[in-house]
């Protein structure tokens, strides 16, 4: 038994199957060739900026990631995938040279008078402690906004973590100040060496003047 597809309508009642007048010939029990169309799969942002807009926060996010990647050259800056809902933790994470993750949080609330309110959640900062300190970071904070009309960004932090970085600002001054000491030690060096290679170089001319004197002067005895 052979069933034909007429005036574009399936035997069986199939008005979507993708493989209408291609094996309809071989269709002999019901939808033994059905095939449906391919549903397309929805398209997903990719983490590099986020999509901005679709979520609160988003805005705030891509700001600040493109703020910190123009500020700190020669470091590896990435927005967490998925806000830290994955295996990376956190919403900004930095590598290399030193080791950060940050948490960014907005808030938009006004109080009776119209000032601007950010409520801060201690759940938040032991989380981040907590999720900091399993990835190896150096340091972690919460950096907050009061919306995307206030320009400043404000920063919670730890501190411990505070604290270390201070203790890192001081060490790392005094390793500058003593390398620049032993550049400048090294650099006068040269320039006593090289003083005392032309004062070798004149008393050499000195010696050879002196001796040309002598010369002349057993010359003119000679002729005497």
């Amino acid at each position: 038994m052979i069933f034909i597809l007429i005036n574009n309508v399936c035997e069986w009642g199939n008005i979507d199957c993708k493989n209408i007048n291609i094996r309809c010939y071989n269709c002999f029990t019901n939808n033994l060739n059905y095939y449906p169309p391919q549903k397309k799969s929805p398209k997903v942002a990719k983490r590099g900026l986020k999509a901005s807009g679709k979520r609160k926060g988003t805005k705030f996010e891509d700001k600040n990631h493109v703020a910190t990647s123009d500020l700190i050259n020669g470091v590896s800056t990435r927005m967490t995938p998925n806000s830290g809902a994955g295996f990376v933790k956190g919403d900004e994470e930095i590598r290399g040279i030193i080791n950060i993750m940050e948490e960014l949080k907005q808030q938009n609330r006004l109080l009776a008078k119209g000032d601007k309110s950010f409520s801060m959640k201690l759940s938040w900062l032991r989380k981040l402690s907590r999720e900091a300190k399993i990835a190896g970071k150096e340091f972690w904070y919460l950096k907050f906004s009061y919306g995307d009309d206030v320009p400043e960004t404000f920063i919670t932090i730890d501190e411990e973590v505070i604290m270390s970085m201070v203790f890192s600002m001081i060490e790392d001054r005094k390793s500058k100040k003593q390398a620049e000491l032993n550049t400048n030690m090294h650099k006068k060096r040269i320039e006593l060496i090289e003083t005392e290679n032309i004062k070798l170089s004149a008393e050499i001319e000195y010696l050879k003047a002196k001796i040309k004197k002598l010369e002349y002067k057993g010359i003119e005895f000679n002729n005497n």
